[in-house]
């Protein structure tokens, strides 16, 4: 599930990632971040595995003192609790943490490593218990075939362990990196995720929770009763609208279609919706439908 081409780690590239580097094309931004208080993203492979991580992302919080430091993460690193208070002494942090299983069995055959399961659920209650009110925990649920069924469980065990995470996102499963050559394995249509999910059972899985969210969702493969729950999150260059999507009453509230996903699975999930739908907008690119009307 990383976005990195594999040549991020050879000996090619990976100077790319190196301290030096990072901080130099950070400055070449400074301005810009400056100005506009944009995020600053730290993404992988897995950030906090960088040698030089803690004084690296020290001194980007020195650089930028006011913009919020995103870090998308698996979580191990925080199950040391010396290393989770030392990050999470920087302020203005946002951690979002991927869990894909209830139990040990199925999230280490997702992560493909024995004993993640453990140290992600370590790490998680040392994020809980050091954090502070300027920080941040989202967890996500990436959905594959090998875990889709076992969303409630998920969801439930999130529910009785980590309430207090701010938020809950399902993540339909970017088609790219390793996923082509793993397909039979890792792959699922939106068709088939979609007639195990409905608006009851997410109102269900809500309960007990700060928020839950959906990301990577087409509006024309959900119930219009989901909308609300759907964020835009993937950048314009990440996805496409086909033809017939010009007809579609709801395509400038869309998200469109993961590019990588027209070339695994095909077209023919996607069909323009002409019936008139009640909505509750607002002026927000990334979260504009708030309530579907009755």
């Amino acid at each position: 599930m990383c976005t990195n081409p594999a040549s991020f780690q050879d000996g090619v590239d990976s100077f790319l990632y190196s301290k030096r580097e990072v901080l130099a094309r950070l400055e070449g931004w400074k301005k810009k971040y400056l100005a506009d208080k944009e995020n600053i993203n730290l993404t992988g492979g897995e950030p906090t595995i960088h040698p030089d991580f803690l004084s690296l992302v020290s001194e980007v919080r020195q650089m930028f003192p006011e913009n919020k430091i995103v870090m998308a993460t698996n979580g191990r690193m925080f199950s040391y609790p010396l290393f989770a208070k030392k990050y999470l002494a920087l302020n203005n942090l946002s951690l979002e943490v991927a869990l894909h299983g209830h139990n040990a069995r199925l999230h280490d055959a997702v992560t493909g490593v024995k004993g993640s399961f453990e140290q992600t659920v370590k790490g998680i209650r040392n994020i809980l218990k050091y954090r502070n009110k300027s920080h941040e925990l989202e967890l996500r649920i990436v959905i594959t075939k090998m875990n889709y069924r076992s969303v409630g469980k998920i969801v439930a065990f999130i529910k009785k362990d980590f309430s207090r995470a701010d938020r809950l996102v399902l993540i339909f499963m970017e088609m790219e990196g390793l996923v082509e050559s793993n397909f039979k394995k890792v792959g699922l249509t939106h068709r088939v995720f979609n007639s195990f999910l409905s608006s009851a059972k997410l109102r269900n899985w809500a309960k007990g929770l700060n928020e839950i969210r959906l990301y990577h969702f087409p509006l024309c493969t959900l119930q219009p009763e989901l909308w609300p729950y759907v964020w835009r999150t993937l950048r314009g260059n990440e996805v496409v609208f086909l033809p017939r999507c010009k007809k579609c009453l709801y395509r400038k509230y869309c998200l469109g279609i993961h590019r990588d996903y027209l070339k695994l699975v095909g077209v023919k999930e996607f069909r323009p919706i002409r019936k008139k739908i009640g909505l509750k907008l607002r002026d927000s690119f990334y979260h504009p439908i708030v309530k579907v009307l009755d």
